[in-house]
């Protein structure tokens, strides 16, 4: 059983939700902030049996935590660092968006202890972040990660989308080169998924805007392999980038199916075995709280059958693939021989490749990982 466990804390308010958005988050609740420290103290003080455990991850995540009073940020993790073992290699990040956050927040929130910003930036041409609803300039992008370099943050991560409406591959190779020249530590760069629901969705649907082609996204995505390689940044996962010694510790734990504790409005955990998210209105989160009411949603277990699918999914999605022995030895199943319908086909289009026991995407094949995933996890 693992001494270990990481921590993710959901903040769901935002200043103006994003158009391309799905996530648990809202605009408009800004009344609720304190209660919902409040709520998020109290919340994790269930989980005091589990301070034994050593931290070696603790996530700031939303939503834009940046939006919050910056003491409040300061109060929960200084809650955690007293209870709990956080020894002081542990990996805290912080996610923010420009216009959510000053010099003094960030000078606040280096010494109480935060190593590491996530950074929303989506793309570098101000027309491209008015149409996806982003409520920043580049302008206010680079100055903020000059001021979070100044007030001693060495490790930043910066997140992209591609595949934004309006957005050609000249775009996005100039955000790219903007970016990999101020020298953010890591890059996330993902592909735009339309999410029914959102604002975005719905302007497409009426046609009031239009998605780059998908061969033109393609082209993004290859590009993109290519020239953050190029550049000194490592793909360790389909979408993220890191030098080296910078890889997200955290989201290494979600891929590699460590558990991990979530607390918040809409969060999710995972814990011997066992799976539960929390009730996702803000207010009824913070009721349920005040009365001493559980605010978990729903609960699983996590049988064998669900792991293995989802340790194929997930490691599949790491370039460094799946070890076919440790898969065996914990799974009991031959990979090689339960997917052999597919999987010959698939070696001889280039789409995965076995090499010292392991399974892996080819660069061709993360192209196509969703459907290449999907083959592969139906003979289980």
């Amino acid at each position: 059983m693992s001494k270990e466990l990481s921590l993710y804390f959901h903040f769901p308010f935002c200043k103006r939700k994003c158009y391309y958005c799905d996530f648990n988050s809202f605009s408009g609740f800004d009344q609720l902030m304190p209660d919902y420290i409040h709520a998020l103290l109290a919340e994790i003080k269930f989980y005091l049996p589990q301070s034994g455990k050593m931290i070696k991850s603790i996530y700031f995540g939303g939503g834009t935590p940046s939006y919050f009073p910056v003491n409040s940020l300061i109060e929960i993790l200084k809650f955690v660092t007293t209870h709990f073992l956080v020894p002081g290699k542990a990996e805290i990040t912080l996610e923010a968006n420009p216009g959510t956050i000053n010099v003094e927040d960030l000078i606040q929130l280096q010494e109480a202890g935060f190593n590491r910003l996530s950074i929303g930036l989506q793309a570098t041409q101000n027309d491209l972040l008015r149409r996806i609803g982003r409520i920043h300039s580049a302008q206010e992008f680079y100055d903020i990660f000059e001021l979070a370099r100044e007030t001693g943050f060495q490790n930043i991560g910066v997140d992209l989308i591609f595949g934004l409406p309006g957005q050609k591959l000249e775009h996005w190779q100039n955000t790219l080169h903007s970016v990999t020249e101020v020298g953010p530590e890591h890059i996330s760069a993902y592909c735009l998924q339309l999410e029914p629901g959102t604002r975005l969705h719905h302007q497409v649907s009426l046609k009031e805007v239009s998605l780059p082609p998908e061969e033109e996204v393609v082209e993004m995505m290859e590009f993109t392999m290519v020239y953050l390689q190029e550049r000194g940044y490592e793909q360790y996962e389909i979408s993220n980038y890191a030098k080296t010694g910078y890889k997200s510790v955290h989201n290494l734990g979600y891929w590699l199916g460590h558990d991990y504790l979530g607390l918040g409005a809409g969060a999710a955990s995972t814990r011997l075995g066992q799976r539960w998210a929390n009730i996702k209105d803000p207010k009824d989160y913070i009721e349920n709280l005040k009365k001493g009411i559980s605010v978990v949603a729903e609960r699983e277990s996590i049988d064998k059958h669900t792991a293995m699918i989802e340790a194929v999914m997930l490691g599949l999605r790491l370039r460094s693939g799946i070890n076919l022995q440790r898969f065996y030895d914990k799974y009991a199943v031959d990979l090689i021989l339960k997917t052999q319908k597919d999987l010959e086909s698939l070696l001889n289009a280039d789409l995965i490749e076995i090499n010292d026991g392991t399974l892996r995407l080819t660069y061709k094949g993360i192209l196509t990982s969703n459907k290449i995933i999907a083959t592969l996890i139906a003979n289980l």
